[in-house]
């Protein structure tokens, strides 16, 4: 497994290979991981440093050229490998991942700049520094699905793209992300009656506090709904940002009805959720959406932006909880249609959220990959 960022099951864009590492371990097979710790272990924390030292791809090819005949396949994320495997001197299987396809991410951050355009800060050297890494690395991640074996891509839209628009459908191939075995049971092993959770009338959301994951959209949010259900209460999980610095965005004061938990570990999420009435995720972009799955496996209806990702859970459990994309008076219109509903309506839309959920499970989805993986592998070998 290869990737730019830490090996830490709290992050989403590693945990994905971490957890799927997990169920491959069980099934027999030998894992290893080369991130950014094993890239960079003496590696300095300013953004300076950041900026100047040599690209992940280089330290990363070092790596696989010095060790790739230990491993049969190598699953690496969208541009860390953006090389022929003649360059990486690899005979295996070569997989390109995406978490969040780079082109989405552009698509997203053009939008933002029209959307909520901001004033230009900090050090004029560190942005031509950044600016001038971003010309270098982000065109690798093109190279990258053009170099691979196969492209792994986490959602149907983004399998659209890669085939109708990069031309690359032929080696593409869409495996969603899941939840193992232990954790659908310890989301399930939380989920209180429907009248209790009722009575809470707590939304509940999961993600980073950014203009991304719909920062600038919560106050309209809160106060939409507030006005229409005075007793509803929310709460913010993992938002990287302190509880003071999360109000100041909202401008709003401190209220008893307002919860912000700025991180946690990812064990905790269950209880975390417990006594939540329904979940909100109003999100630009994804690239699968955890923030979804984790809820609709502790039996919570739960709303978001009709994007890739939260999309490929939500269309099968109800499309209504699929709002267009920044469309707040839908969206909160939504959230209060579900606060109020009644307990049996409540009790049957949570029990098809714990079955759509299911269907997300790591067992089965590590199981599908190495099944292709062989396939992939096989074929290679022959030729």
């Amino acid at each position: 497994m290869v990737l730019h960022v830490p090996w830490n099951r709290n992050l989403g864009g590693s945990r994905v290979q971490l957890e799927l590492a997990d169920e491959f371990c069980k099934m027999g097979h030998q894992v290893e991981k080369f991130d950014v710790n094993d890239a960079f272990p003496n590696a300095q924390s300013s953004r300076i440093s950041e900026l100047i030292r040599p690209s992940f791809s280089t330290k990363a090819k070092e790596f696989i050229r010095a060790n790739g005949k230990s491993f049969d396949v190598i699953d690496a994320h969208q541009g860390n490998l953006p090389f022929s495997k003649a360059e990486l001197n690899f005979q295996g299987l070569l997989v390109a991942r995406s978490v969040g396809l780079y082109a989405f991410c552009e698509n997203y951050f053009k939008l933002e700049a029209v959307k909520w355009p901001q004033k230009k800060k900090g050090n004029p050297i560190t942005k031509l520094l950044r600016s001038w890494r971003k010309q270098r690395e982000f065109p690798y991640y093109l190279s990258s699905l053009k170099t691979c074996d196969l492209i792994n891509l986490p959602n149907g839209d983004e399998l659209n793209y890669v085939r109708d628009i990069l031309g690359l459908g032929y080696k593409s191939v869409f495996f969603p992300f899941g939840l193992s075995e232990q954790r659908q049971k310890a989301f399930f092993q939380v989920t209180q009656p429907g009248g209790i959770r009722l009575l809470n009338k707590q939304v509940a959301f999961i993600g980073y506090w950014t203009p991304r994951k719909g920062s600038k959209d919560w106050p309209e949010i809160i106060t939409r709904t507030k006005a229409q259900v005075p007793d509803v209460r929310f709460l913010f999980l993992g938002t990287g940002l302190s509880p003071k610095e999360v109000l100041q965005d909202l401008n709003m004061p401190a209220y008893d009805w307002i919860e912000i938990i700025p991180s946690y570990e990812s064990d905790m999420l269950p209880q975390l959720l417990s006594e939540a009435t329904i979940g909100a995720f109003p999100s630009y972009m994804e690239g699968f959406g955890f923030a979804v799955l984790e809820k609709l496996a502790c039996g919570l209806p739960t709303i978001a932006y009709d994007v890739p990702g939260p999309r490929d859970m939500l269309r099968p459990l109800d499309p209504s909880l699929m709002i267009p994309v920044g469309d707040l008076g839908k969206f909160t219109a939504k959230l209060i249609e579900l606060l109020q509903l009644d307990e049996k309506k409540y009790n049957q839309l949570s029990q098809n959220c714990h079955k759509v959920s299911s269907i997300f499970s790591w067992p089965k989805i590590a199981k599908d990959h190495l099944q292709l993986y062989s396939q992939y592998l096989q074929s290679i070998q022959k030729n």
